[in-house]
């Protein structure tokens, strides 16, 4: 929990003990803090649809749909990428969307959030995306991020969206001392968007089923989850289900999962979600109505996780807000989902997000570096090539191509050969 700066702590004790030898107990503080900016419900609530293409700036989560990339820059939008040419990838156009973080696709559907919103466009025309939907005040208590240095002041979710903090110095009569909002009592778009990767995937929904039933492949780093006709939303430590029959997404079920949820991944008739203390298992074979299965607990790190066959893969980032300073990737058991085991436990160095496929197990570590897989409790010890030059955020690895995240902009390669991977593509950020 954030503290309140020592010397505003003193100030108000000392007016506090003058103040306590008279009648009342008040005074008057001077301190800093992070005032809100408000965007009026009416604006923040226009239509959105397609602009023209934006420099990438600070990306975060990404998403592929077909032939196309759809990359979060993170509290603005979407960037809209034809990539089916993956050595020549080339942005098409950009969707304006304040607060967001996740995206994910079904059946020429994208779904979106937007600070407190949920939000869907339709992409029949992947240049031109429109919006025709939005579900209001699903996520409640959303904040961009503060200055860490100060505490927050005059918060009002009656005024608007908050959509940035002025610092400013304020003066106000106290009666025993001011009050500070716990900053981690919300939903913050800085974690979850997980801003800690610029300073130092696999699939994540349900297989593509026969017919017009597409979906999206997202990176482990989601906070969306879809299997059939339904959308799974980690928000506030809670899970948010949305019913996405003909088109729309209309809550059904909520319910509260714990402490610190980061990341959810589908996988068959089960949830896998990973916290900063665990892995958890949710089973979904009523889908409007997920069942708390079993967990695994862990040392305190931030934590994604996938599955492939009987294995779940997740790695353990310590240090700076995410806990204690270990990091690890941890191979476990669920061949019984009701009993989860850890079988392989490895040290890492600053993991983030990972994918597999098939044998191969991609890890966003220090770079990017791929395991053989073979034998999963071991992968581990068996890294076959690391690229170290870049930063990787979190990756997609789909039909021999891995689409990556890193530091520095979007990366793609070949990796048909595991031994001779090769870089095909990238898409650099520029700076504003």
């Amino acid at each position: 929990m954030r503290k309140v700066p020592l010397i505003l702590a003193f100030a108000a004790t000392i007016l506090l003990m003058l103040s306590s030898c008279g009648d009342e107990m008040s005074g008057t503080v001077t301190y800093t803090a992070n005032v809100p900016v408000y965007m009026p419900f009416s604006e923040f609530r226009s239509a959105k649809s397609a602009q023209p293409v934006r420099k990438m700036v600070n990306p975060g989560k990404i998403c592929l749909y077909g032939d196309y990339l759809f990359i979060n820059e993170v509290g603005k939008g979407i960037h809209v990428v034809d990539n089916s040419n993956p050595a020549a990838p080339k942005q098409m156009s950009f969707i304006e969307l304040l607060g967001n973080v996740d995206v994910t696709l079904k059946d020429d559907i994208l779904y979106a959030d937007s600070y407190i919103d949920l939000v869907w466009f339709d992409l029949s025309n992947p240049a031109q995306p429109v919006e025709i939907g939005r579900s209001e005040d699903v996520f409640p208590n959303v904040l961009p991020p503060t200055n860490n240095n100060y505490p927050m002041q005059g918060l009002d979710f009656t005024k608007g969206v908050v959509i940035e903090w002025e610092v400013k110095e304020i003066k106000e009569k106290v009666d025993y001392q001011p009050y500070y909002p716990c900053p981690n009592c919300y939903y913050n778009l800085s974690e979850a968007a997980d801003y800690g990767w610029k300073k130092a995937g696999t699939w994540t929904s349900s297989e593509t089923a026969s017919g017009t039933n597409f979906t999206s492949v997202t990176g482990s780093m989601s906070r969306f989850a879809l299997s059939g006709d339904y959308l799974y939303v980690v928000n506030n430590n809670s899970l948010k289900v949305f019913s996405l029959l003909e088109g729309a997404a209309a809550k059904v079920y909520e319910q509260y999962i714990g402490w610190a949820v980061e990341t959810i991944f589908p996988y068959g008739d089960k949830l896998f979600f990973g916290t900063t203390n665990g892995m958890v298992i949710y089973d979904i074979t009523n889908p409007t109505f997920p069942t708390y299965l079993s967990s695994v607990a862990h040392v305190l790190g931030c934590d994604p996780v996938v599955v492939q066959g009987d294995y779940a893969f997740v790695t353990i980032r310590g240090g700076n807000v995410c806990g204690q300073n270990q990091s690890l990737l941890e191979v476990i058991d669920i061949s019984d989902p009701s009993n989860p085991a850890i079988k392989g436990s490895f040290t890492m160095q600053e993991p983030y997000g990972l994918g597999i496929d098939g044998n191969t197990l991609f890890v966003c570590d220090g770079g990017l570096n791929v395991y053989d897989a073979t034998n999963p409790v071991q992968a581990g010890t068996r890294r076959i090539k690391q690229f170290s030059d870049i930063h990787g955020y979190d990756v997609i690895p789909y039909n021999s191509t891995l689409i990556l995240i890193g530091n520095d902009g979007l990366y793609q390669y070949d990796y048909s050969d595991v031994q001779n991977i090769r870089e095909l593509s990238a898409l650099k950020i520029e700076n504003e």
